[in-house]
Order: structure tokens, then sequence, then C-alpha cells
């Protein structure tokens, strides 16, 4: 019996080893255009669970749903390049491996790296919190330009969402459509959007904390980086709500939150119903000082949201953005009767 379980740990330690070794680099071949499950548009073959997928230069179509360890655009030491990936026909695209920057656009001074996002689903995750997508890679990025174009039913889920380390390259994460899933955190060094000047835009797209219909909480920048972060008008912030104490929230570290504009919808999950009066602080600001403003242009019924005061000392000057629940009295009185008969039966 001890030799039988000692030839199958032996197995099982080859065939993992075999694993390991056969997982690579399958570059994407110079200047082709085409389809992401042809084998020979790419150099050694189509990426397989556990490979790293380059892009350098050449148009690539994702025609099929694919695990790899890693997505990376552009050459890492040069010369400059032109990549981009096309996620359109509803294919999904998951992406495990056990570094951060698990899915990184531009690599190289002088190069353009573009996804183009608009159906189907992404899923970066490492299972330890800090799976990337990074819009510029590498301390050697001078210059450049980086898009993520987020569109039409696409789901882009991460758990960190960056910039990147430089503040002169171009870098746009441009949501204009489908969900935004940010599971940790926002994070910038420099301009995560041209067009919010040193902030992230969100556009007409739906934020999602945490996961999907889950209770989440992640960060709008760091202690040591702040961030601005504006929603297009039409941008719709989605917010899960599951008891008084475990809903959805949003910590900034930033110099702004305009919500001018944006829908708010929230899920009530697992039937949790809100007393009256009952209130969620779901977005606070770690400076009040830089605390945000606006209100959103559509809010579900019996729901208001206010910028408050929420310091031990009040000065009048806002730090957080509350939910309060204040049913119409429509409601209320259905509620009430509901109540009556309840006890009624138990009588």
């Amino acid at each position: 019996m001890k030799k039988i379980l000692g030839v199958l740990m032996l197995c099982t330690f080859l065939l993992t080893l075999g694993s390991t070794a056969r997982a690579s680099t399958r570059s994407w071949k110079d200047s082709v255009t085409g389809d992401w499950s042809v084998a020979t548009n790419w150099v050694g073959g189509v990426p397989a669970v556990g490979d790293t997928a380059r892009i350098n230069n050449g148009t690539v179509t994702l025609d099929l749903s694919q695990t790899v360890a890693c997505v990376q655009e552009g050459n890492t030491t040069g010369p400059a390049s032109t990549g981009t990936l096309n996620i359109s026909n509803g294919s999904n695209l998951t992406v495990t491996g056990t570094s951060t920057e698990l899915f990184g656009l531009l690599r190289f001074t002088g190069s353009t790296a573009t996804v183009n996002h608009s159906a189907g689903t992404v899923k970066v995750s490492n299972g330890l919190g800090t799976g990337e997508v990074r819009l510029v890679t590498g301390s050697g990025v001078a210059s450049g330009t980086a898009n993520y174009n987020l569109s039409d039913s696409a789901i882009l889920d991460t758990e960190i969402l960056s910039r990147g380390l430089k503040s002169i390259t171009t870098a746009n994460f441009n949501a204009t459509g489908g969900t935004l899933v940010i599971r940790n955190k926002i994070n910038k060094f420099g301009r995560i959007a041209e067009g919010a000047g040193y902030g992230f835009t969100q556009g007409t797209c739906i934020l999602e904390i945490g996961a999907i219909d889950t209770v989440g909480a992640i960060t709008v920048g760091d202690s040591s980086n702040s961030m601005d972060y504006t929603f297009g008008t039409g941008g719709t912030l989605d917010i899960d709500i599951a008891s008084a104490a475990s809903f959805d929230t949003i910590l900034q570290y930033g110099d702004l939150c305009n919500t001018t504009g944006a829908i708010l919808n929230i899920d009530l999950l697992g039937g949790y119903t809100p007393t009256v009066n009952s209130f969620f602080d779901i977005w606070t600001f770690s400076n009040k000082a830089k605390a945000g403003s606006g209100l959103f242009a559509s809010l579900p019924s019996g729901w208001t949201a206010t910028w408050v005061d929420t310091s031990p000392v009040p000065d009048g000057t806002t730090d957080t953005l509350r939910l309060t629940y204040i049913p119409e009295p429509a409601t209320i009185a259905l509620l009430g009767l509901g109540l009556l008969a309840i006890r009624r039966n138990k009588k």
C-alpha cells in the first residue's frame, strides 16, 4: 500500500512539475490581424492556462473563452509597439496568475496599447486581492498611450484598477458603458483619465463595489496617492445593502467626488428591509476639507442622498455621502397594516 501511495505522490509531483514547465510566454506575431484561437497567429501556439499572452504589434480579436496567467501588451525593452485587443463577441477572458500586474498595457516608451471591450467578461484575480489591471507598466515608460475602452454589455471584474507609474504618459480608462466591478481599489499615480484632468471619470457605466450582488468595500487612491472621482451623466453607482451593519462602502483619498447627473441604484440583499429613517454612510473622505459634492439625478423611491459632516466636532464641512431610507406615506401605511395582520394572527 505504501508503495502505491508513493507512486501516486510521485506521479502527482511530476504532473505538477510538467504543467509548471510548460507554462510560457506566447507572443502574438508582429503586425498580424486575426483571431486569438488561430495557433499560427502566435509564436508557440495559442496561450493556455498558466501562460502569459503577449501582444506587441498587431490586432487580436478574442473569439473563444480563455484562461491565462497574465496578459501583456507591448514590448518590455523596445522598440516601441502598437497592439490592440478586441473583446467584442461575448467571449470571456479570465486572468489568474500569482503576480500582481495580471493585465498590463503600455510597457515601453512611445508605444500604444489598446483594449476595446464591448461584450463578455474580463475577470482579473490572483485570489489575494491584488490582481491588477494596470494601464501603464514599467518604470522606463516615459511617453505613450494606453487605452482601456469599456462599453455596451461588457463586464470588467478586477481586484485593482491602476493607472500605473508615470504621470507624463497618457492613460485613458474610458467607461462609456458596461459594468465595472472593483473588488479592492481604484488607484493611480498621475493621470488615470485625460478627460478628467487628474482623476478618474466613470462615464455611463455601472460601478459595482466588491462584486455583483455582494457587499464589499473599496478605496479610491491611498494615503500617499490621492485621486479625483467623477461620475459622467448617466453613470450608475450600484450599492448593495444586506443589513444595517453590512453594506457597500467607499473610502476616498482625493480632492473631488461629483455625483451630479449620476444614477443611484440600491439592491437590498437577502430580503432585508430597512427601518424608517435608517441611514447608510456609503462614501467617506479621508480629508473632509476635500470632500465631494453633487446630487444624484435619479434615486430609488423612498431614499435620499445627502452629504453630511460626521466628524466628532462638526464644523459644517461635509465628508460623507449618506443614504437615508424614508419611504412614502403609502408605503409606511402598508407596512403598518402588515404588522397589524401579523399581531392579529398571533392572537
